[in-house]
């Protein structure tokens, strides 16, 4: 039957909300990652174990200089790891990636059975990668999968001389590394072409979403708000949200924003002025996130098209906006493939009045007419996208 093994930056639940509660806010890889997790282990009926590490701000950003490694299991019988490594800055990274080599060495001494391996490595990132080619080196029959959900060019974007040097010299070993896996799951098909893989090594998956959290829309009381939740930074388009929103004269109406990002001072400033702005910060509990999509009235994904990487990402809060039952408002990107618009509200152009018009459009439609494209979104990605069909997928293309 062989072994599984799961590459990446999981967490527990219980240390995802200790680390979140001092500076840890990768809330949508968490969300990804156990939905993956999960449906490979329910439609393959195996158990893996998992190697992971953090991905974390370098102290004092966050506010541990020592991150202390923690061991659980996530089903019975599993094995589960999170590394333990000096977070300095500059070199946090090359830490972490010498911990989880390190893990690798013992997990392959203490845990492997012998015969057939397939290891799936969650995120093009140097630390994870390399970990799973150091097996490649122990177990040359392994069979190495990379779930590439963005491009390194276009993460931690705007930021200092120095870690733009590392970066590119972290992209040459990523590149190299590249070619030592068999098969790669994208989030985009523009990846491929990107970095250069040919056609039958990889596959389009665009994430997945747990049916669990589904609920009856009907049942819950609908607050009349537009809603933001996820990375608040700048180039994601937050400013011109907010800015478009002050131009709606509705008292009524309500903006909800969680998260976090380069945006909050901003943000900050704007409730100041307009007291229906609602910043609630980083939300550790998802549950408490999913409860306030639930409640408003519109999801807005901000995600512009001249972003740069808006060809090569798809915007995963997606699958749980659609998720909600609360319809969805989101500019045309080329990451986001054409069957998903008949089930979203388009903003034809990056522009604020266009913005503004698109906000009113929607809120001027009838409850009805909302709650129908709201249970369309909910039926078409519970029905297409759940766990176990998008992760079939994955099995089927690695012929496990």
């Amino acid at each position: 039957m062989g072994q599984l093994l799961w590459i990446g930056c999981l967490e527990s639940d219980e240390e995802f909300e200790r680390k979140a509660s001092k500076g840890y806010d990768l809330a949508s890889a968490q969300t990804s990652q156990k939905n993956l997790l999960f449906g490979i282990e329910q439609e393959s009926k195996m158990t893996a174990d998992s190697i992971n590490g953090s991905v974390l701000p370098p102290f004092p950003i966050y506010k541990d200089k020592d991150v202390e490694p923690v061991i659980w299991s996530h089903a019975n019988g599993s094995y589960d790891v999170s590394v333990g490594y000096r977070n300095d800055k500059y070199v946090n990274r090359l830490n972490c990636r010498k911990s989880m080599i390190s893990e690798v060495r013992k997990w392959y001494k203490e845990r492997y059975a012998g015969g057939e391996l397939a290891v799936f490595t969650y995120s093009m990132r140097s630390a994870p990668m390399a970990a799973a080619c150091k097996i490649k080196r122990m177990i040359p029959n392994v069979k190495l999968y990379l779930i590439v959900t963005d491009l390194p060019a276009f993460m931690d974007m705007g930021q200092s001389k120095m870690k733009a040097l590392l970066k590119r010299i972290d992209w040459k070993s990523i590149q190299r590394m590249q070619l030592q896996f068999d098969g790669f799951v994208l989030y985009t098909e523009k990846m491929a072409e990107y970095l250069r893989i040919p056609e039958k090594k990889w596959v389009l998956m665009e994430g997945s979403y747990d049916v669990s959290e589904t609920i009856n829309i009907k049942s819950i009381h609908k607050e009349k708000a537009i809603m933001y939740s996820g990375k608040l930074d700048k180039q994601y388009g937050i400013n011109m949200l907010l800015d478009a929103f002050m131009q709606i004269e509705d008292p009524e109406l309500e903006l909800w924003l969680t998260g976090g990002g380069n945006a909050e001072e901003y943000i900050r400033e704007c409730a100041q002025r307009d007291k229906r702005i609602k910043f609630y910060g980083f939300i550790p509990s998802r549950k408490e996130v999913l409860n306030k999509q639930k409640r408003a009235s519109v999801l807005i994904n901000m995600r512009l098209p001249s972003e740069a990487a808006s060809d090569y990402s798809f915007p995963s809060k997606l699958f749980e906006y659609m998720g909600s039952g609360t319809p969805v408002l989101s500019f045309r990107l080329g990451g986001i493939p054409k069957e998903y618009y008949p089930y979203l509200y388009p903003v034809e152009e990056e522009t604020m009045p266009c913005l503004i018009r698109k906000i009113k459009e929607v809120l001027n439609a009838s409850c009805e007419e909302r709650n129908r494209m709201g249970t369309r979104a909910g039926n078409y990605i519970t029905n297409e996208k759940n766990i176990n069909k998008q992760c079939r997928k994955i099995l089927n293309f690695c012929n496990l």
